[in-house]
């Protein structure tokens, strides 16, 4: 019999019976940085539990969830797009018990959902060139059409690009569907190139090779904090904005590990994200600890930018654009 309890005991020191953490299975889509950052802190503030974070793409994350649905091995979604996870809601369990009592009031609009941040879309512009040409900011999309213009203008593809879907949108939005499309059609021949990130004119930006790019404020920002000499242009009707959201899956908010990591996302990751890469205002009391960036932005008309079918009826018809 000694033998026996010997051999148990040897066997579960060897497997680590007894003294297996519960595991917590994050899928983010946040730039490697930041998930290094949320896995050095989620480490320290839990280390009773095996919190692991797994860098998952958008587009790949939103079709695992769709065909793998609540059985997929993610418990808590970092960072999807807010279209994809309106898409995917019933997969997504009600966070009503939950404090989210910093958020602006009006922010959050789904009880399955949170934003987890705001972007926006801007011209950014080389100051530098515009004062060599005697150029004139551009104040609307009207603008962007002028002939000094002329290869000098790049912008993402909104096939390929949310940044670039977003500007899109935006003009239909103003212009109505059929005008938009004929709007790109004209703004084409000033482009220099579509691009197929969304941070590709702000690279060519900083390359020389271009003096207005159509990208995100952030990096425009960021640019200027390296040192360049732009600007972040807003035109006339606002700036173009997008969202991310997080949630968790449904049937692993019984689970009181699930439970206490996401509020901690909630109360203390959040406000970490927004105060260091996306200072759009969406929490009460928000602190920003990114320089120059603008405080005076206005949203721009930006109605379907949550809704997945709207999305992919634009990606398709703007094979009409650029086919």
């Amino acid at each position: 019999m000694k033998k026996i309890i010997i051999l148990m005991l040897s066997i579960m020191l060897l497997t680590g019976c007894g003294s297996k953490k519960e595991k917590v299975v994050i899928y983010s889509a946040l730039e490697e940085s930041t998930i290094q950052t949320l896995k050095e802190q989620v480490k320290e503030k839990f280390p009773e539990y095996d919190v692991v974070v797994q860098y998952m793409a958008t587009g790949n994350n939103a079709a695992k969830i769709k065909n793998e649905g609540t059985k997929i091995e993610a418990d808590i979604i970092l960072d999807l797009e807010t279209a994809h996870v309106t898409n995917l809601e019933e997969n997504f369990a009600d966070l009503s018990t939950f404090d989210t009592s910093n958020y602006l009031d009006g922010i959050n609009k789904s009880k399955n959902h949170l934003i987890l941040a705001k972007y926006t879309m801007n011209l950014i512009i080389d100051k530098k060139y515009f004062k060599e040409h005697n150029l004139k900011e551009p104040k609307t999309y009207e603008d962007l059409l002028k002939p000094e213009y002329k290869n000098l203008i790049a912008m993402p593809d909104p096939k390929t690009s949310g940044s670039g879907y977003g500007f899109f949108l935006n003009v239909v939005n103003i212009m109505g569907e059929d005008k938009a499309i004929e709007y790109f059609k004209k703004l084409k021949n000033n482009l220099r190139e579509f691009t197929t990130s969304g941070s590709g004119p702000t690279n060519l930006l900083k390359q020389g090779e271009i003096a207005i790019a159509m990208g995100m404020t952030q990096q425009g920002v960021e640019a200027i904090n390296e040192g360049y000499d732009f600007k972040v242009v807003q035109l006339e009707t606002g700036s173009i904005y997008n969202t991310t959201s997080y949630g968790i899956i449904k049937g692993r908010e019984t689970k009181e590990s699930v439970k206490k990591v996401f509020q901690w996302l909630i109360s203390d990751f959040q406000p970490y994200i927004v105060e260091n890469s996306y200072p759009d205002i969406i929490l009460k009391n928000q602190n920003s600890n990114v320089k120059n960036y603008p405080t005076d932005l206005k949203d721009a008309d930006m109605t379907g930018v949550d809704s997945i079918k709207t999305k992919e009826h634009l990606t398709e018809v703007w094979s009409k654009v650029n086919g």
